[in-house]
């Protein structure tokens, strides 16, 4: 059996002394490594192991040598070529009749590529469970940079995503690249000729430049290169599925250098990593494949090994096993093995031994075997049938490998792929299979499936406040108060973000949604007490029912959106049940949305001009710019119809940033032209504010058209206080109001904390509101608001300008109370540019 068992392997054998000095090794090693066998002799072989493993295995070999015991080590070597090759040493003692140790035997194998697998498949794995948790995209990129410079020793390795719009390569990731070179880089043009990354976005293809001394592609780049130290760059770019190019991998080296045929293979393995899978299952292939060669092995192999008669009755085993499992020898025999399998696990290992056995084929089955302390681990059995000439068994050769450490990582990659790291609930992945499973399955007579959606309120506000650590803790206090709340056939998963949600299938209707979601807003009542601070975890939820088989995961899900939506408009921390009219306002928004883009695309964003008049000279004071935009067939339209996109922070902006570049164009002109135009006021959005640089940019576009800024006047409502971004509405105002810009208002007196508002900004006028302005004759209410307003205005020295004045009786009213400043269609209408010259000359006062 032995001698069989050898003549198959591809083991080295090796005698050393009982001191440990080799003695005798075999003819293999000088075939494997280039090395003549009398350099390995004694303890030569010691100088060729690699540095970073030469005290592991020394000290490995002294505790056995010391005990008289086998060991087994695994180590890299040096070859003849100066390369290091990974290795698996075991040896054992052979005694005499005394005890007393003789000779060591042993064996060394060549596992680099089984290790090299091993090692890559570790960080691929790493990298996979990273977009599984959903951590960060230049985290991600940074991982497979790394990933790939432990791939290819000596690389420095930088990715540049593709920015479609301006047709640049972006900065993505470079953890070793210095910080001056990747944001020299950063934008870089993709061309014909733009360094080894543009070119090989545009071209589609490998751009290999071996030096970056001498490569044309380099001209406008090879000074920064140099001084960075980086002397070659080679570069693949990165596709879609659909072969659109996404950016590019770069591998730069310190020398002039081509890469080898590995080093290309291991750029395209790292540069594909959406094969990973693939990639995976050639590895165990090839480990497959691999330890095949070693099936027949001897009790020095990591594998332990076993023999069955050609029936399948376990005939001997290894000693490592029954000391393993605690049992003897003679209770292993048979079918006495199957004692130590799980009994979970039993009726698959028999079903497929003797199938295996009738079929005179190879088996492989994995599962848990107890141990002599009682405990189960996993392991992986493998057998092959000896064959007569005839074709007949003669006997089984089998191994048994401990895998259960491998096991419990793939265990721990699949929950990672399947929950959220941060609060253990079902992620957004599971959340879709569970929720079309109870869709799918049949339910009895008059039940449903409900869907609950929420976000955690405030949640951007706690972060910015006390920190993200307050902000995990938070969301792992929300999720554990919604596991104490829902029942356990419900399904609760986080889907990103603050956001979550809640399956309940089974149920009997609405009713049951409604019941969980006011549980649900009970349990979140009280707030989260975190180091002598209250954390909110208040919620808005959205509800949705589906009955019957009809409606898709995608279609139930979206309507609980719709219904949060309505949940946090109305005032938040609250429970909506979806309607179909949301469904309908949610249609007439993307409607309006689309319009609003389509304008901004197409410039008929226009502004029309109302005057605004000085009430006691009836001169004019300035115009109020107010939107206007030209469909090509209806005509000249209100915003109201494109309202929406007013609150949508990229179209809200655009249109802003049109609006200003039209009015500051007119401006100009009137300029040149010599006309008094007073003061323009121009109306700014709240989604104008979420970025920090709203009076830059208003001032940077002044300054481009050389308009004055006191001839400008910027008007907000309150909503811009409340809102996202209303943290940096205070330092835009005041950066505007430093440079001469005045600020008014709007609106005054219809919204929240107004007296507030003038004490805390910089307000140079207000105005009424047309509502107060409306009532005036009639009613007594709104005239007395519109004296109190008057007279807050001349008490703080505040412009006053009513709005909405569309009579001489209102304008006459106002007069008398010292209104300021005066505007409504009883003054003039809403004009193009056009008409304001001929408006402006021909004014002659009231």
């Amino acid at each position: 059996m032995y001698h069989y068992a050898f003549a198959l392997s591809r083991q080295i054998p090796w005698l050393a002394d009982a001191e440990g000095k080799v003695v005798q090794v075999g003819p293999g090693w000088e075939e494997w490594i280039g090395q003549p066998p009398e350099q390995l002799v004694d303890n030569g072989w010691v100088k060729l192991v690699h540095p970073d493993d030469v005290l592991r295995l020394i000290k490995s070999r002294r505790e056995s040598l010391a005990a008289g015991t086998p060991y087994q080590c695994e180590y890299r070597i040096k070859a003849a070529d100066g390369s290091y090759r990974w290795c698996r040493s075991s040896s054992a003692a052979r005694r005499d009749e005394t005890g007393a140790v003789i000779s060591w035997y042993g064996t060394t194998e060549d596992i680099h590529d089984r290790k090299e697998a091993e090692l890559a498949l570790q960080g691929h794995a790493r990298v996979l469970e990273m977009v599984a948790a959903g951590q960060p995209i230049g985290e991600i990129l940074a991982a497979l940079c790394l990933l790939a410079e432990a791939q290819l020793p000596g690389a420095k390795c930088s990715i540049l995503l593709h920015d479609s719009d301006r047709g640049l390569l972006r900065h993505g990731a470079a953890p070793n690249l210095p910080a001056s070179y990747n944001a020299a880089i950063d934008g870089l043009s993709i061309g014909p000729v733009t360094g080894s990354c543009g070119t090989a976005a545009h071209s589609r293809t490998s751009v290999i430049v071996t030096d970056i001394a001498s490569d044309p592609l380099w001209t406008n780049w090879r000074d920064l290169a140099l001084s960075c130290g980086l002397r070659a760059c080679w570069s693949k770019p990165i596709f879609s599925r659909s072969g659109d190019v996404l950016g590019t991998f770069g591998f730069y080296y310190g020398d002039p250098r081509t890469p080898t045929r590995d080093e290309m293979e291991r750029m395209d393995a790292v540069l594909h990593l959406a094969a990973l899978t693939v990639e995976r299952q050639r590895s165990e292939v090839a480990l497959r494949e691999s330890e095949e060669h070693y099936r027949y092995s001897v009790e020095l192999n990591p594998q332990i090994p076993w023999t069955a008669d050609s029936e399948g009755n376990v005939l001997t085993t290894s000693s490592r096993w029954n000391q393993m499992m605690g049992v003897s020898p003679e209770e292993t025999a048979g079918s006495g093995w199957a004692k130590a399998v799980h009994p979970d696990d039993l009726p698959l290992v028999r079903e497929k031994w003797f199938e295996a056995v009738r079929t005179r084929k190879q088996l492989d089955v994995e599962c848990r075997a107890c141990l002599a302390d009682g405990g189960y681990r996993w392991f992986r059995s493998r057998a092959i049938p000896r064959l007569a000439e005839d074709g007949t068994v003669l006997r089984w050769y089998g191994t048994v490998e401990d895998i259960h450490d491998r096991k419990l990582a793939e265990e721990r990659l699949h929950w990672a792929a399947y929950h959220d790291d941060l609060t253990g609930l079902a992620n957004r992945r599971l959340f879709r299979e569970r929720l079309q499973q109870a869709l799918d399955e049949k339910s009895s007579a008059g039940h449903a499936t409900g869907l609950l959606v929420m976000d955690l309120d405030h949640l951007k506000q706690i972060n910015d406040r006390f920190g993200h650590d307050a902000g995990d803790a938070l969301l792992k206090e929300f999720a554990q108060r919604l596991r104490s709340v829902v029942r356990s056939v419900d399904t609760i998963a986080r889907l990103g973000g603050d956001e979550f949600a809640v399956i309940l299938p089974e149920i009997a209707g609405e009713g049951d949604v409604a019941a969980m979601a006011d549980a649900i807003l009970a349990r979140m009542q009280g707030p989260l007490k975190r180091e002598g601070k209250l954390l909110d975890c208040r919620t808005s939820i959205g509800g949705a029912l589906s009955v019957g088989f009809a409606m898709s995961p995608e279609e139930l899900q979206k309507q609980a959106d719709l219904a949060l939506y309505r949940s946090k408009t109305s005032g938040r921390g609250a429970f909506k049940m979806f309607v179909t009219t949301m469904r309908e306002e949610s249609q007439r928004t993307a409607s309006a949305l689309e319009v609003a883009a389509r304008a901004v695309a197409s410039d008929w964003i226009v502004p029309f001009y109302q005057p605004k008049v000085v009430l006691a000279t009836g001169a004019l004071g300035g115009f109020e710019a107010l939107l206007r935009w030209h469909h090509p067939r209806s005509g000249i339209q209100s915003p109201e119809k494109i309202a929406p996109a007013f609150n949508d922070t990229e179209l809200g902006t655009a249109i802003g940033e049109r609006m200003r570049s039209c009015i500051f164009k007119d401006m100009r002109g009137w300029l040149d032209a010599g006309l008094a135009f007073g003061r323009i006021a121009i109306n700014a959005s709240a989604v104008e504010f979420r970025r920090d640089n709203y009076a830059e940019r208003v001032l940077d576009d002044l300054r481009g058209m050389d308009v004055p800024a006191r001839c400008l006047e910027v008007e907000v409502t309150e909503s811009v206080f409340l809102g996202s971004g209303a943290e940096f509405v205070e330092r835009a105002l005041r950066t505007l109001s430093a440079e001469g810009v005045t600020i008014a208002l709007d609106d005054f007196g219809t919204g929240y904390a107004s007296l507030s508002h003038l004490k805390r900004y910089p307000v140079d006028a207000i105005k009424i509101d047309r509502t107060f302005v409306n009532g005036l004759e009639t009613d007594a209410d709104d005239a007395a608001i519109v004296r109190a307003l008057l007279s807050l205005g001349r008490n703080l020295g505040i412009e006053v300008v009513a709005e909405g004045v569309e009579s001489a009786v209102q304008a006459t009213l106002l007069q008398r109370m010292s209104c300021d400043l005066v505007q409504g269609y009883h003054f003039g209408r809403p004009m193009p540019a056009e008409d304001i010259t001929s408006f402006i000359t021909s004014w002659a006062g009231v």
